[in-house]
């Protein structure tokens, strides 16, 4: 029996009816907010079968699983980390700032603010990555550094070497990167440090065939430990593109000395627990840190998980919240939820000086359409809008008042807010703050500023992929 070109699609169209009501039961029984599930609805009704194989891919995450069996690997990590915390006595002033922001920050992890921290901020890339491969050549004990991404160019080369010297010269030398964000990157590319005694292991490992495939979820997060006494975090990958050589491209590098080293310390052993099953909450990791600086500093990890909290999310939607005078973000990926556009509005509605900082076209450009449908309601609240052209600003930094500041790896989006896990410094006090709020002047001035006028003169067509990329929102 031969079938015919209509017969083929009739059966298809037919197939594609059957499931949608499947889908559409597992979509809501997912209780995303309404606009995701909404979204998602759309999707898989309006693209037959690659509306099922993205939400395969993006949407049927199993997230219940993947919170179970990750629970479990931070479960039998915390006594033991718990054990060792004891040691460690909090002294000093650690009332740097009253109220609600940071009573929320010890409420929101088991640590909470550590007082007598040392900071120091970067933003030259070639400074960046020198003082990082100092750093590594300088290790006596051990290394732990978790990417997102890594790439097999130049100078992730750079890097694989520097930690194969390392290896060589006997520190321990752990690297963690996320399978999606460094998925081009195999493993081979490693081979030399593994050869030399490193350990290479990747995050959440994307197999198509698996019921744990999961493309969301990812690590985002950016951490280097150095002998548990110094740490680095902050916005920025490995590779080319990052370091400025192939792109202009600005991130930020933030390095702690001080108690916080022991909470970056703290995330990178449970993600390797969770990644491997090994064990890492020993002494030998967790030396004894003394007072060394005097700021108040907090690293706030979040992701996905059973208790419902969104930590960063939380805490920064409180701040803005909580603001008085202004609320100042540079984000690369600027895709707000209700929430977060409605305390935005509402600060500047309240006669705050609110600033966005952006560049004018990312590396994603879907985000960016997504992002601009924004600008409207935010300009009519009297919110300010900067893009930056020619250079694309990574860094992802938040400035409310002059006594609260976050920079880490979380963009101001819903991705980073719900999906990944992610990690970021909180800063309680005058200093890092003024800091931030210096960098975000200079970093501002070649920007240009968005008004209403430039948006009234947008073409039809540009604002079609604005509200097309807006119903896609919570998705991206």
């Amino acid at each position: 029996m031969s079938w015919s070109i209509w017969g083929i699609l009739q059966l298809l169209l037919l197939l594609h009816a059957l499931t949608i009501p499947l889908l559409v039961f597992k979509i809501v029984l997912q209780r995303r907010e309404s606009g995701a599930t909404l979204a998602w609805i759309l999707v898989v009704i309006f693209l037959p079968f690659l509306g099922l194989l993205l939400f395969w891919l993006l949407g049927s995450t199993r997230i219940k699983l993947l919170r179970r069996k990750r629970h479990r690997a931070e479960a039998r990590l915390t006594p033991s980390l718990e054990r060792l915390r004891s040691q460690e006595q909090l002294t000093g002033d650690d009332d740097l700032v009253a109220g609600s922001l940071y009573s929320l920050a010890t409420r929101l992890d088991e640590c909470g603010p550590q007082p007598g921290c040392r900071v120091e901020m970067c933003r030259d890339a070639e400074q960046i990555f020198n003082s990082l491969e100092s750093a590594i050549d300088a290790a006596e004990h051990h290394i732990h550094l978790m990417f997102y991404i890594w790439e097999a160019d130049t100078t992730g080369q750079r890097f694989c070497q520097a930690l194969t010297r390392a290896a060589q010269r006997g520190v321990e030398v752990r690297l963690l990167v996320d399978d999606v964000g460094s998925y081009l990157t195999k493993t081979d590319f490693f081979h030399e440090l593994v050869v030399a005694g490193g350990e290479v292991a990747r995050f959440l490992p994307l197999n198509l065939l698996s019921r744990q495939v999961s493309v969301n979820n990812r690590n985002h997060r950016k951490i280097i430990v150095i002998d548990g006494t110094t740490a680095f975090t902050g916005s920025m990958n490995i590779g080319d593109l990052y370091a400025g050589l192939s792109h202009s491209w600005s991130d930020l590098l933030i390095k702690v000395e001080g108690l916080v080293v022991n909470e970056l310390q703290s995330v990178f052993c449970q993600d390797w627990h969770h990644s491997t099953g090994k064990d890492l909450a020993t002494e030998q990791y967790f030396p004894s840190t003394h007072i060394s600086g005097d700021v108040c500093a907090h690293f706030l990890a979040s992701g996905p998980s059973d208790d419902g909290w969104r930590a960063i999310y939380t805490l920064l939607f409180v701040a803005i919240n909580s603001a008085q005078e202004r609320v100042w973000i540079e984000t690369p990926y600027f895709v707000p939820d209700p929430p977060i556009l409605m305390s935005l509005q509402s600060a500047a509605l309240r006669g705050l000086d609110v600033r966005l900082l952006l560049p004018q076209r990312s590396d994603h450009i879907w985000v960016d359409y997504a992002g601009r449908s924004f600008f409207d309601e935010l300009l009519h609240a009297g919110v300010r809008l900067f893009t930056l052209d020619g250079t694309i600003s990574h860094a992802k930094t938040v400035i409310v008042d002059r006594v609260f500041a976050s920079a880490g790896s979380a963009n101001m989006d819903q991705r980073s807010f719900r999906l990944n896990f992610e990690g970021n410094l909180m800063f309680f006090g005058k200093k890092i703050a003024t800091e931030l709020a210096d960098d975000f002047l200079s970093q501002s001035q070649p920007a240009q500023e968005i008004d209403l006028a430039s948006r009234a003169g947008l073409s039809h067509r540009e604002r079609l992929k604005e509200g097309f990329a807006r119903i896609l929102a919570p998705l991206l």
